[in-house]
């Protein structure tokens, strides 16, 4: 198994839990826009903190800051707050299932704007994480609402970044630069929304719980995003989104576990086949192009 392979998997299990810490936050009063505020900001604190003990340089060319800014505000920060405010409408279990349409955005504007055919193997993935997909929904007819629209544009934006990033001239960058400025992006982003916008108290000042939460947030959230750029530069980002959609089960199952969400039996069937999905993906790695080794 590939190290990309191992990587994307990682960010699944991790990723997970960001859906669950965001819902324990919402349930405690906060808004979507003061969530994501302290989650990037701590993302940035972080990682600026490493850059300066470290001494590194952290140069980016004018081509790579306008990148950049549009992939932190329409893309990774834009899916994020869709998916938090879809959490207002929806069970988290259901809207994250939605959330998880991205692999298939991804596959078509592979297909239709950079014209990459997929092969037999990830149209059969795709095919059966589509159906787990259902499964888990429980075959619903009752989607039809603002939620699920939110939660269908957070799975079209984070379809975007994903692409986006392979395709730009951020492939270049190291993984902890592209993540440094997209926290600080979003966090500026987030921030400016949240003074002008947000009628929550705890937007200047969280509580003891909120901050702890927000700091979990932000570490798990710069480990997910280092596997996934790390993964998408060994193993494209139509392989990687697949591989990634296992991070729907988790979530699923934690929202059993500690929200009483409800399951069956088309649960357990659509948690095994989201499986049966990341194993057919594993077992055939295609060479990429933009496989980088830092």
């Amino acid at each position: 198994m590939s190290m990309g392979i191992i990587a994307a998997m990682a960010a699944a299990l991790a990723a997970g839990l960001i859906p669950v810490l965001t819902k324990a936050l919402m349930l405690d009063g906060w808004d979507a826009t003061t969530i994501l505020f302290y989650r990037y900001a701590v993302v940035f604190i972080i990682l600026g903190l490493a850059f300066i003990i470290k001494k590194e340089r952290i140069k980016v060319t004018k081509k790579q800051a306008v990148e950049l800014v549009a992939f932190s505000a329409v893309g990774y920060g834009g899916s994020t707050f869709l998916l938090a405010q879809a959490f207002n409408y929806l069970p988290m279990g259901l809207a994250t299932m939605l959330y998880f349409s991205y692999p298939l955005f991804v596959v078509m504007m592979m297909a239709l704007i950079f014209k990459e055919k997929p092969n037999r193997i990830k149209m059969i993935a795709l095919a059966i994480a589509i159906t787990g997909i259902i499964f888990l929904m429980n075959f619903s007819l009752d989607l039809v609402n603002w939620g699920s629209v939110l939660a269908l544009g957070s799975g079209l934006a984070y379809g975007i970044y994903l692409v986006s990033l392979q395709q730009s001239s951020l492939k270049t960058l190291e993984n902890r630069v592209i993540i440094f400025y997209l926290g600080g992006i979003c966090a500026v982003f987030f921030g400016i929304q949240g003074w002008l916008f947000s009628d929550n108290s705890e937007f200047l000042i969280p509580s003891a719980k909120g901050f702890l939460l927000t700091v979990a947030l932000g570490a798990i959230t710069i480990f997910v995003l280092q596997m996934v750029t790390f993964a998408i530069k060994r193993i494209g980002s139509s392989q990687t989104a697949l591989i990634i959609a296992f991070e729907a089960v988790v979530t699923l199952i934690l929202g059993v576990v500690l929200y009483g969400e409800p399951y069956n039996g088309n649960t357990i069937v659509g948690a095994g086949l989201m499986l049966v999905s990341v194993i057919l993906v594993s077992w055939r790695t295609d060479p990429d192009p933009l496989s980088i080794d830092h």
